[in-house]
């Protein structure tokens, strides 16, 4: 029978406690990082989407539909986004001129909210804007 050292013996609790602990830290601050990337992830796929639709909008102007002056809103298919497109004559010099050459200019504004769902931010809007001019043929007298 061989005798051991008690220098020889494993962990003790209190180093095995402890290691533990280390491992638990060093996790929860893990899951911290992950947790910030993924609401930085949602946060730029909201502002992928928000502009997307706001492209959308000013080249889809004046083609699929009558480009009236005023406001068009509207809603996402999931509810997190709404806009707003707004339509303005944009004035210029030639106002006074006799000659008026044969197209006018619009001012186009697609706005996109994001809309939080959890209210995290709820002072805080998030929002994406275009804004483009258009000419487009001048009204016949």
């Amino acid at each position: 029978m061989i005798a051991r050292r008690r220098d020889e013996s494993g962990f003790t609790l209190l180093e095995v406690i402890v290691a533990i602990v280390i491992a638990a830290l060093c996790l929860s601050a893990l899951a911290g990082v992950f947790a910030t990337g993924m609401k930085s992830a949602s946060v730029s796929s909201d502002y992928t989407r928000a502009m997307t639709i706001a492209q959308g909008l000013l080249a889809a102007a004046g083609i699929e539909k009558t480009l009236n002056d005023g406001a068009e809103s509207g809603t996402s298919p999931d509810g997190r986004l709404t806009w707003t497109l707004t339509v303005a004559p944009e004035p210029t010099e030639d106002a006074e001129n006799p000659v008026r050459p044969p197209l006018e200019l619009k001012r186009l504004v697609a706005r996109v909210v994001i809309v939080n769902p959890d209210q995290t931010w709820s002072n805080n809007t998030r929002s994406f804007e275009l804004t483009t001019l258009l000419a487009i043929p001048r009204a016949t007298p």
